[in-house]
């Protein structure tokens, strides 16, 4: 399989006739978000491209980590530095990591502070379902949300009284142990829990020949949730619930001290709220608190050592949010956001402090045939002062088999407190950078088809960005531009499930020079077949050249092929097997840090 033949069977599907009978109903577009608009609603009513991954799909794809789930999706790109727990950004229709906003249970991760997410170091264990939605959201979310929003939803609210087990082997000496389990503690009450321990001993991430030779650069984690819920009424429930991990993985350090390095993450994260859930008004407040240490020191010296470098990213939460359905036609929508990020160096022992304060509001409506969305957000933030931000979007179903969207928004993504503080690569001179965002789309259902093009324009003023000679912090002058087209098709064949995708694009910089990491073409190809006993799963991709940072060099096109295989032995077991790399290809996501080779990996789940 090649990109042509992707591209001609995209192609093939789009030009079939509609029939008169068909209807757009598919299953997958009744289920229920909270990400697209901040309230319950079904996925066929949102003005945006939405994929849910379920912990189904994430089991039968028997994904190690959330960069293998999320390098599935449309218009998703991973730029990788080696290995499990090695540095892994994402770039979303290519924007930048830093724009696109990253939650976990509603909520910002407070990595942003100090930088991008780094999706290597969640832990996968407790994840239930991701929300993803593509196109601008910072008039709901506020910064960062240029390119998209990723919405992580863990199982510390899930109402499923359901025990799990699974352990694992692989290669590189890969070994997995871990489950969940859903209590009811009383007849209102639900206790919630999730443990894992993961490692490996990993390979050479960055191999300078004649200095690192043999090294390796592995990764251990350990991590667990808690969470609470209890229905004070049949409308009113209240939850709690916390979150740690503590991981620790080694480095290489050739462009600097050429040392063995190694680093350890201590996160935790503590959450309390309420839900009231009516049938005409819904209210969700929630408080929460994060915190987030690192160490970075030699491996051999340890993180007490002189030499170690340690920090410490802290974020306080406040959120309030409100939806109203008038009537069948009507919602309005609002709420309030208050954040506080923090940022500590513990070698200066100085430490950094922004508040950001914002109020929101959304209304939809709905006449005849026709969906309209409109919503608006002012920030008030301590250290840029008031911006706003806003989102005009409608949709329009001229038969049931076919049907239009159009939408326009602003963005906004203010420079964390890493990029203005930090003692060796922080600038104080940064400016907030600014977007405007254009999205049109059709869609519909050939036959058994359902299918959707969408267009986009994104126009980034002032994007932050690094001297590639220092790495110091630095806006660009003048306008980033980013224009592409979407392409999605999912249908069956039998047995066969498939899951098309195509993003062709042109990322540009202010100067006409292609953006640093992003491919202009992307193809995809998932298919899952189902046995009596078996799900099978494939998945094909396909990047083609994109430029480094350094040199100018490009990085080579590549093709990935990740397959694997459950066996469902009884309704409690299932026996799982996963073949990353399949046809052992050479590549690289990033320049000088080669991907793993073919690797295999065995599971064993439980479930009672």
């Amino acid at each position: 399989m090649n990109k042509s033949l992707l591209v001609c069977s995209v192609a093939a599907l789009l030009c079939a006739s509609v029939p008169s009978h068909a209807k757009l109903t598919p299953t997958s577009m009744d289920t229920v978000i909270v990400t697209a608009n901040r309230f319950p609603q079904q996925e066929r009513t949102a003005l945006a491209n939405i994929d849910v991954i379920t912990r189904r799909d994430i089991e039968q794809s028997q994904a190690k980590s959330l960069p293998d789930v999320l390098c599935r999706l449309t218009g998703v790109q991973i730029s990788q530095n080696g290995g499990r727990g090695q540095l892994a950004s994402l770039y979303v229709r290519g924007t930048g990591p830093s724009q696109v906003l990253v939650l976990m249970d509603g909520v910002r991760l407070a990595r942003s502070a100090k930088g991008a997410v780094d999706f290597n170091q969640i832990p996968l264990n407790y994840v239930d379902h991701i929300e993803y939605v593509r196109g601008a959201k910072a008039s709901l979310y506020g910064s960062e949300a240029i390119g998209g929003v990723i919405n992580i939803i863990t199982v510390a609210r899930s109402r499923q009284q359901i025990t799990k087990v699974n352990v694992g082997l692989g290669s590189l000496d890969y070994k997995q142990i871990g489950g969940s389990t859903g209590v009811a503690t009383s007849e209102n009450g639900q206790l919630n829990m999730a443990v894992s321990h993961e490692a490996d001993d990993g390979y050479n991430v960055h191999p300078v020949p004649g200095i690192n030779d043999g090294d390796k650069h592995g990764f251990k984690s350990n991590n667990g949730l808690v969470g609470y819920t209890h229905d004070v009424t049949e409308q009113l429930s209240l939850f709690a619930n916390g979150r740690l991990f503590k991981n620790t993985y080694q480095y290489d350090s050739s462009f600097g001290s050429r040392q063995y390095m190694e680093a350890e993450k201590e996160d935790q994260s503590w959450t309390l709220g309420g839900a009231f859930n009516g049938q005409q008004y819904r209210s969700l407040l929630q408080f929460n608190y994060q915190q987030q240490k690192q160490w970075d020191y030699q491996q051999k010296l340890g993180k007490a050592s002189s030499g170690a470098t340690k920090d410490r990213v802290t974020q306080s939460v406040a959120k309030w949010s409100n939806s109203f359905e008038v009537n069948q036609g009507l919602t309005l929508a609002g709420g309030v956001d208050w954040r506080q990020s923090g940022y500590k160096n513990l070698q200066t022992n100085r430490e950094y402090t922004r508040d950001n304060t914002a109020v929101y509001a959304l209304v939809t409506s709905d006449i005849d045939q026709l969906r309209l969305q409109a919503s608006g957000r002012i920030d008030d933030n301590e250290a840029f002062g008031q911006d706003e931000t806003y989102n005009i979007a409608a949709g329009y179903r001229f038969i049931p088999e076919l049907a239009l969207r159009a939408s326009y928004g602003t963005g906004i993504k203010a420079p964390n407190l890493y990029e203005l503080y930090d003692p060796t690569y922080g600038n104080e001179g940064l400016t907030p950078e600014t977007s405007k965002s254009y999205e049109l789309g059709v869609y519909g259902r050939v036959y058994d088809v359902y299918w959707s093009v969408t267009g986009y324009d994104n126009k980034i003023t002032n994007l932050l960005s690094y001297d590639p000679s220092t790495y110091v912090s630095k806006n660009i002058n003048g306008q980033s531009h980013i224009k592409g087209i979407e392409v999605e098709a999912n249908f069956r064949t039998g047995i066969v499930d498939h899951q098309l995708s195509a993003d062709i694009k042109s990322p540009k910089d202010k100067d006409g020079k292609q953006l640093v990491r992003r491919s202009r073409q992307i193809y995809k190809w998932n298919t899952t077949t189902h046995f009596d006993d078996i799900d099978w799963v494939v998945s094909y991709m396909w990047f083609s050249r994109r430029p480094t940072s350094t040199a100018h060099v490009d990085l080579a096109s590549y093709a990935l092929v990740n397959t694997s295989i459950n066996y469902y032995v009884t309704k409690k077991v299932t026996l799982s097997g996963r073949i990353a790399n399949l046809l052992d290809k050479e590549y690289a996501t990033a320049a000088g840090y080669p991907a793993a080779e073919r690797a295999y990996y065995m599971n064993m789940g439980y479930q009672f």
